[in-house]
């Protein structure tokens, strides 16, 4: 029985925890189903976090800096052993994570100044800056991810970089919350993603891109099928002499998300049950636009093949070769029997 094939398209133009009797690494508070166990469990097995002495992990306790400090340096595997001489007048060669907090400033993490606040609460900015400080990632102005609440300052660059590499994320899709306090769960996340990320870096998974300023993983296959489409739509709008889209990654999240929604409420339609009608999904993401067009598609297996499709079909052929349109996004995601839902969604800003 041959694949069944389907391709939609749409146009619009407007001015404008919970508990279970399984624990993780024997502690008390985090069962099975905590939604860091497994991070948890792996940094706890290897010695990089410890509970603490009533035997209880405290998942929702806030981490100190100086907290930080240790389970980084753990982390890191440092060599504690040193001659450096910090100058920080608050922690006291005699303190609990002097050593720890020296490693980390002799590596250049902390800023070797007179106060560390070792008692005071780790922000998620501040963990932001620690971990790209840490892992030497690459602070580059490609700017992938966007949230609302990151303003323009010295913290932006670490937040932006972390999220792009998929190391921390938003509390949700546009807002980062930079001076909420890190928990000891998140930070467990956080340093296991970290860790996991730079073995990936070290075996050459991943790879730094220096034309175009951004981490390439190449096991994510399915975002690289995605960007072959957006380059196939500006060849077809290059035949008709029109300018290219500007590949817009914030646009192509959201787009992402409308496939993925799709194949998770199994429907094919442009109305979303739990987004509305694309401009309005789009609208909740806090995208701005001035005029809004999606593409849709099931079952081709290619990009060429889908562009192909949607060029063959005079609504979709109409948003491909819309001259107001200026960015595109594209997202795809596959079903369980592995067929493709594709998205495209075009705008002017």
């Amino acid at each position: 029985m041959k694949p069944m094939k389907f391709i939609v398209a749409t146009i619009l133009a407007i001015t404008l925890f919970i508990p279970t009797s399984s624990q993780a690494a024997g502690f008390p508070d985090v069962s099975t189903s905590h939604w860091a166990y497994s991070s948890i469990e792996k940094l706890s097995n290897a010695k990089i976090i410890n509970g603490y002495s009533n035997g209880m992990f405290g998942p929702n306790n806030q981490v100190s800096r100086a907290q930080a400090a240790k389970i980084l340096a753990n982390a890191l595997k440092l060599p504690l052993d040193s001659t450096f001489k910090t100058s920080y007048q608050d922690v006291p060669s005699t303190h609990w994570a002097y050593k720890e907090i020296r490693a980390l400033t002799e590596k250049g993490v902390f800023s070797n100044t007179t106060t560390f606040n070792p008692d005071a609460p780790l922000s998620r900015a501040q963990m932001a800056k620690l971990l790209v400080v840490a892992y030497q990632i690459k602070i580059d102005d490609h700017h992938q991810v966007t949230f609302r609440d990151v303003l323009q300052d010295n913290w932006k660059p670490f937040i932006i970089t972390l999220a792009e590499v998929k190391i921390s994320e938003g509390v949700s899709w546009n807002y980062f919350s930079p001076y909420a306090k890190v928990t000891r769960a998140q930070l467990s996340v956080f340093i296991d993603r970290a860790i996991i990320w730079d073995q990936k870096r070290d075996s050459g998974v991943i790879k730094y891109d220096s034309t175009n300023k951004v981490y390439v993983d190449s096991t994510l296959s399915i975002n690289d099928t995605a960007i072959q489409t957006v380059h196939l739509v500006n060849l077809e709008r290059a035949k008709a002499g029109l300018p290219a889209l500007v590949a817009d990654a914030p646009l192509s999240k959201i787009a992402t998300v409308k496939a993925e929604d799709m194949v998770k409420n199994n429907y094919f339609d442009h109305i979303s049950p739990t987004y509305g009608k694309p401009w309005d999904m789009a609208k909740q993401f806090g995208y701005s636009y001035s005029s809004f067009g999606e593409n849709i598609a099931y079952g081709q297996k290619t990009p060429q093949e889908v562009v192909t499709a949607w060029m063959n079909s005079p609504g979709h052929k109409a948003n491909i070769l819309n001259k107001d349109y200026t960015n595109i996004g594209a997202g795809i995601k596959k079903d369980a029997n592995g067929r493709i839902y594709w998205v495209h969604m075009f705008s002017k800003k």
